[in-house]
């Protein structure tokens, strides 16, 4: 997609109001400031118009008729309505939209938890963000937070007449992914069962697990300390694939860090350091080398890390 700056955003726009403007009127191929301005728009509105008319005609987006007055008619050029096509196209592409909103609502959950605030999903649209210009709708924002509870970034309380949480809250994973610059999109979606609506049998002797059962979930409980561990001889047995002599001793020292506290007092919130350690090594373009499914296995990592 076409990256649109704000004022990109707002000269396509004039142009298509123009192009609306013609396509009304199949007889009149021009269009004047009444298709774009308000009716009583003053001088200043009017001298603005007239600027974003001049900067579109100099990209050969429109054609201008221009009248001693200071008044002026345009007619759309074919790049002027191909460039206007292009724009709809992006913000109608509700796969994209949804996927910006999830980086974007994360972010701003994380930030309302930081501020010590308990907001309401509706008050993200007290935020101003928008898609492409276009603001997010009701469905976007509920479908985004189902997205991010389902797959472990934010919690919260749910009720029968909504997908997502009515007061989100970021986990650790979640604040994770915003503090390293993560994006929401970048992950494979292997780790939903993180979110917390999970129920875990653990078994402490010889159990009569339901094989081949239909509409049963039964997960074995396997404790943190040993997917940290899984994740340590993950890592360890890649080391030798980086040819950088300084990412690969990072990374060595790390492992082995992370292992002598999984393996001794195991706390928390040590792990959590060691593992966002790795992490931004695991991010340099060196270590692009070991897979690029390290970085998933260390965001699992930290979900399933108590807080």
């Amino acid at each position: 997609m076409p990256e649109y700056s704000p004022t990109d955003l707002r000269q396509i726009d004039v142009l298509g109001k123009l192009i609306r403007a013609t396509e009304a009127e199949p007889s009149e191929p021009w269009a004047s400031s009444r298709a774009v301005l308000p009716e009583g728009a003053g001088h200043n509105a009017t001298s603005a118009l007239r600027d974003e008319i001049r900067t579109l005609e100099a990209a050969e987006l429109v054609t201008v008729d221009w009248r001693y007055s200071g008044g002026w008619l345009a007619k759309p050029t074919g790049a002027g309505r191909d460039a206007w096509a292009a724009l709809d196209a992006a913000r109608n592409d509700r796969r994209a939209r949804r996927f910006q909103l999830r980086d974007v609502y994360l972010s701003w959950v994380v930030d309302q938890d930081d501020d010590g605030a308990s907001p309401v999903p509706e008050q993200f649209f007290d935020s101003g963000a928008t898609y492409l210009g276009v603001p997010y709708t009701q469905d976007d924002l509920e479908r985004t937070g189902e997205y991010l509870f389902d797959h472990g970034y934010i919690k919260g309380p749910r009720a029968d007449q909504r997908p997502d949480p009515l007061r989100p809250l970021p986990t650790a994973k979640g604040r994770y992914t915003v503090e390293q610059g993560i994006s929401v999109n970048a992950s494979a979606p292997q780790d939903a069962t993180l979110a917390g609506d999970t129920y875990n049998n653990t078994f402490n002797a010889p159990t009569n697990v339901a094989q081949g059962s239909h509409d049963v979930q039964q997960t074995i409980n396997i404790s943190w300390q040993d997917q940290a561990r899984s994740f340590v001889d993950e890592i360890s047995g890649r080391l030798d694939r980086i040819e950088d002599e300084q990412v690969r001793a990072d990374l060595t020292s790390a492992t082995e860090e992370l292992r002598a506290e999984v393996d001794g007092e195991a706390r928390p919130h040590k792990v959590r350091a060691v593992v966002s350690k790795i992490a931004m090594a695991l991010g340099t373009a060196a270590a692009s080398e070991v897979g690029t499914d390290l970085m998933q296995h260390a965001l699992q990592l930290v979900g399933v890390l108590p807080a």
